[in-house]
């Protein structure tokens, strides 16, 4: 399933004759399942050399773009949406995954962050996941340049899903998408929202006073954005929960109909969809699982890892769909029978038992004595 939809989308072709089509799609295959290096990879299991190998894989990536939308293409492909489901409208998630750097700093396509794993530059990709019992399949990708603002990250995400044939009701986002131009964003599309406020700078401003409220109170919290002076409206809930020091603003808006459902209603329903997001956090580390390693700067490469590794855990989740249905389960069920370091496992073996390779190291007589070391 992984092989085909990577050969309809990449259209990847063979590299003068030393590297064909099928060895390039089994050897960045062998690179995620084993989550080892290009160069460990084919020194074990092919013929030609690394450099061949990274000179083929880099002949075929094409520009950013071009793979960042072959990329969606296949996880499109895996997922197979019926026409049912293009007639849906999906709640999405969308958060921003940061895989730390420690190479040069002036690297292209790093960006800054809080420090976290012993760094604080990044390479970063933002991705859309729907929401829809144990279906969460990945939909957008995108990656994060220095100086992309959130919207315009939202906005490629969501152009990503449509022009794919699916429709979007609601939008769940984390607090690094609370910006002005965002909300605007969502609303111009007129798309329900729910997203956590932060705080903005030390002192007394609406977006602070929010904070000092009750937990339960619904509010309008009203701003200008800070360099295109446009005014933000939006409505917001203050929440605590139990045991926690300090309360949590969500804004929102949806999440019910108006004529049907009161607000108190409509805010607790984007609060809970809030919470549904959680998962994707568990996808990152699932994705993680099947994502090969490499200390490249080569911005493309590493975002072939980051879309082969999502590709093979949308594999994973189709195959757990389909082992419950078979079983008659319920959707929600966790399905024991298919871990997904298993699946990899197994495409691990398919894939190298195609490269049978016999290794001897050959001693001479008196390598091995049995004389007693000084």
């Amino acid at each position: 399933m992984t092989r085909r939809a990577l050969e309809r989308t990449l259209g990847w072709t063979d590299y003068k004759g030393s590297v064909t089509g099928t060895q390039l799609f089994d050897l960045v295959l062998l690179v995620a399942s084993t989550t080892r290096t290009l160069f460990a990879v084919v020194t074990r299991y092919f013929h030609f050399s690394h450099e061949t190998a990274r000179q083929a894989v880099r002949a075929n990536l094409g520009s950013r773009d071009q793979l960042t939308a072959r990329l969606v293409d296949a996880l499109h492909q895996v997922a197979t949406f019926t026409r049912r489901d293009r007639n849906r409208r999906w709640t999405c998630a969308i958060d921003v995954h940061y895989v730390p750097f420690y190479g040069d700093r002036s690297t292209p396509g790093i960006i800054g962050g809080p420090k976290k794993a012993g760094t604080s530059f990044f390479h970063a990709y933002a991705t859309c996941v729907l929401i829809h019992k144990h279906r969460r399949y990945t939909v957008g990708l995108v990656t994060v340049h220095k100086g992309d603002k959130p919207h315009q990250q939202v906005r490629a995400l969501l152009d990503h899903v449509a022009a794919r044939g699916l429709q979007v009701r609601g939008v769940v986002l984390d607090a690094g998408f609370d910006s002005g131009e965002t909300l605007l964003l969502l609303q111009q599309r007129d798309l329900y929202y729910a997203v956590p406020i932060r705080k903005k700078g030390k002192g007394t401003n609406r977006r602070n006073e929010c904070y000092a409220q009750p937990s339960g109170t619904i509010a309008t919290m009203d701003w200008v954005t800070e360099k295109t002076r446009r005014s933000v409206s939006t409505r917001v809930l203050v929440w605590r929960r139990p045991g926690e020091s300090h309360a949590r603003v969500y804004a929102f808006s949806g999440w019910g109909d108006a004529g049907a459902v009161s607000e108190a209603k409509r805010a607790w329903l984007g609060r809970r969809r809030y919470r549904e997001r959680f998962g994707i956090e568990t996808s990152y580390r699932q994705k993680n699982q099947a994502r090969g390693w490499t200390t490249s700067t080569n911005p493309e490469y590493r975002l072939l890892l980051e879309g082969i590794a999502l590709l093979l855990r949308q594999v994973w989740v189709c195959l757990t769909l389909r082992i419950a249905r078979a079983r008659n389960r319920n959707p929600n069920a966790w399905v024991p029978e298919l871990p997904l370091v298993e699946m990899l496992d197994w495409l691990t073996l398919r894939i190298r038992s195609r490269y049978p390779r016999t290794r001897c190291i050959t001693l001479t007589h008196n390598t091995l004595t049995n004389a007693a070391t000084p």
